[in-house]
């Protein structure tokens, strides 16, 4: 009987130990300096947070997928693909994005629907955009910037 337990005790331990070491945490994430950004990426923070400056940049690889977090003097975060291409932009609890950065399609929407709020979060992706407001409503849209749903 204590064999028994024994051996239950090892293989528990064995399998424990195997999920642990498979869940570890392989992320590298990096400080990098700005110029080191892909063209594209330097090019969005120019156009839009001309007023602001960089606090920093770190080049984020998880499973082999680049990303740039930077983060603006004023709280702002925008993260690019390894492209150089927005994935997300978002502002501090209360504070808005730069206007320029909505897809003029979407911008119209929350205009005539939510007159007077802005946004606080955009990500997109492949399927399309997730927009949260400054008052909390998330909004989906598709690609193509056509309305889908309150979130």
């Amino acid at each position: 009987m204590k064999k028994t337990l024994r051996i239950f005790t090892l293989m528990l331990m064995g399998v424990i130990g195997v999920a642990l070491w498979s869940c570890s945490d392989d992320d590298n994430d990096q400080p990098i300096v700005y110029d080191s950004l892909p063209a594209l990426a330097k090019a969005f923070v120019t156009l839009h947070y001309s007023d602001t400056s960089v606090s920093s940049v770190v080049q984020k690889t998880d499973n082999g997928l680049v990303e740039y977090e930077v983060l603006m003097a004023d709280v702002q975060k925008v993260t690019f693909n390894a492209s150089g291409e927005w994935i997300d932009v978002d502002a501090p609890a209360g504070q808005t994005i730069p206007l320029g950065i909505v897809p003029a399609k979407i911008a119209v929407y929350i205009a005539s629907n939510y007159s007077g709020v802005g946004v606080s979060e955009i990500s997109k992706s492949v399927t399309g955009y997730e927009v949260e407001l400054v008052s909390g409503v998330d909004l989906l849209f598709d690609a193509a910037g056509d309305f889908v749903r309150v979130e």
